[in-house]
This record gives C-alpha cells, structure tokens and sequence, in this order.
C-alpha cells in the first residue's frame, strides 16, 4: 500500500487469510474484533463480507469463526465480541477447547444450518443445540427424566405447524397415551379447583351449595395443602390435595344441618332423576324381543321398591 503502514483492520484480515485453514481461538479474536454484524458504527470494524474479501476466503469461515467466539462469549470463555475494538488483545482460552465450540457436531449440511438458525432466533448457544442433534439417547433420557426438558420438547414439537396434527393424531390413537392425557386434564382442574378455593375460602359442593370452609392457619400448614403450592406440585401431592379440600368440604356440610339436608335432597334428586331417564330410555319393543323370567322378576323388584319408597314419602309429606 504504497508503504502506508496498514490500519488494524487490515492486517487482521491478512493474517486470517493466511492461517484461517489452522483455526484457534487466534484467528476467532481477529474476526471478533474486526467484524460487526450490526452496521458499522464508526468503531472502524467492517461486515464479514467485506473482513473475508480483504482476507481472501470465503465469508462462510469468517460466520463460522464469528459464531464460535460468540459461543464461548455465552460460556464466559471470552468477552462479547461487541466490547471488542480493531487491534484489540486478551487472555485466549486453552486450546484444545476451540474445537468444541468451532467445529461442533453436526455444523454442516442443511440440517445443521437449521440448528443454528433456529437457536439464534431465540438466543440460545447454537454448539449446545448442535451437541443435543448429535446425543439423542442422551436428549431422549433428559426427556424422560425431566418434566421441564419434556415440556420443552412438547412445546418445540407443536409449534411444528406440519408436525402438530400429526403428533396430536398419533397420540390420541396411543390408549395408554389417552389414559395418561385423561389423568392430567383431571389433575390440572384438581389442582385450578384446590387453587380457587384456597383463594376465595369457599367451595362449590356435589349439590350445587357454596359453603364457607374452616381455612386456619393450622389448617393451611397441613403438609398436604403445603406441598400442593411447590413450584411443581407432582400428581400425588395435587390428588392428595384434592381430597383433602373435599373433606373440608364434607366436614362444613355436617357442620351445618340446614346445608346437609339441601345436600342430601340433591343427591337423592340427581340419583331418581338419572333412574328416570334411564327407564324412559327403555323402549318397549326392544324389551319384548329379548324379555325373559330374569327380567320380569328383576322389574317387578324395582317396581315394589320404588312403591314402597313412594308410599314412606307420602306418610311424611302429607
């Protein structure tokens, strides 16, 4: 350059250029401290085009390099490359770590752009997202293992707009995954229900009654209502919960002879009232083509007893 002394920028470019091809955490501080992904921003840094046509080589291997010292920069192995300035120096780590954090299993290949893409849409290191693609019995036991991790993948997967019918479908064919779907519903308005009565001090009973419950602070230290306010309440401390809740709910309504009538005369409403429809439902002519003895003596058994509960009725009614 007509023997000018060459600026910062420059001479990191050149010397990329010639021992790009070794890598090392050397070559990750000249791209650190010369490249902005951002627009220059009058720091004399350069985009990674520009930084790869001064060093000779393709920008995919200054992107490579930049997003390695972006990775140990999320580790705390290195400073955020934005606090660094052309010319710039510190302290390199080890460097039998750079491999891990520059050729990460996985990195080429259409997949493994994906991987990164994604993971730098949401901010996560993309090495750890690249390392999980490679381990899978290892994400597979995490899963297992772990609720949050499992929520995650959950979540990850129906986010998938083409995988989320798919996935729901094949689930709801799985019976045992019903049967695991089923129970969690039934825990999760266990858990909303013993949630709001804690709250408001009241509850709804089987009659349809609000009552008012015995919320003391010895009550509210029972180590069943304790464990149900963890952060993660499992399904044993919310079922545990749940009863226990019903039995304050019990123990009001006994508590009150008014209420336990009202509960009694719903319960005994609810049952003669699906008796009812249940016999309506019965249609004659299906019944004349299969009657026997059996059922001629199991119906007139009902017929008395319904005859004789009506009859005790009227003795106290009338």
């Amino acid at each position: 350059m007509n023997g000018q002394p060459k600026d910062p920028v420059s001479r990191d470019a050149e010397r990329f250029g010639t021992f790009a091809a070794a890598g090392g955490w050397t070559f990750g501080l000249l791209v650190a401290r010369s490249v902005t992904r951002d627009e220059p921003t009058g720091d004399g840094k350069v985009p990674a085009k520009a930084f790869a046509e001064r060093a000779g080589c393709g920008v995919a291997r200054v992107d490579r390099h930049w997003r390695a010292w972006r990775a140990a920069a999320d580790d705390g192995l290195v400073p955020d490359a934005a606090t660094l300035a052309p010319g710039a120096e510190t302290d390199l780590p080890e460097a039998d770590l750079w491999p891990a954090y520059y050729a990460a299993p996985g990195s080429s290949g259409e997949k493994g752009q994906r991987v990164v893409a994604e993971a730098e849409a949401i901010g996560a290191s993309h090495r750890k997202a690249l390392e999980i693609t490679g381990h899978r019995p290892a994400m597979r036991a995490a899963i297992l293992g772990d609720r949050l991790t499992a929520d995650a993948a959950r979540e990850a997967l129906l986010s998938r707009p083409e995988e989320r019918a798919a996935t729901i479908s094949r689930a709801l064919a799985d019976p045992e995954a019903r049967k695991v779907a089923k129970a969690e519903q039934r825990r999760a308005d266990h858990l909303e229900y013993v949630s709001r009565v804690l709250d408001e001090g009241t509850a709804r009973t089987p009659g349809g009654q609000v009552v008012a419950l015995d919320l003391s602070p010895v009550v509210l230290a029972d180590e069943r209502l304790a464990r149900v306010r963890g952060d993660e309440p499992g399904g044993e401390a919310v079922d545990d919960a749940y009863e226990f809740v019903r039995e304050l709910v019990d123990r009001a309504v006994q508590a009150d002879p008014d209420a336990f009538v009202r509960e009694q005369r719903a319960k005994f409403a609810r049952t003669l009232s699906a008796t009812s429809r249940n016999i309506l439902a019965i249609d004659p002519d299906d019944l004349l083509a299969v009657a026997d003895e059996t059922l001629v003596e199991h119906l007139a058994e009902l017929q008395s007893r319904v005859n004789d509960l009506a009859a005790t009725l009227r003795s106290v009614c009338v």
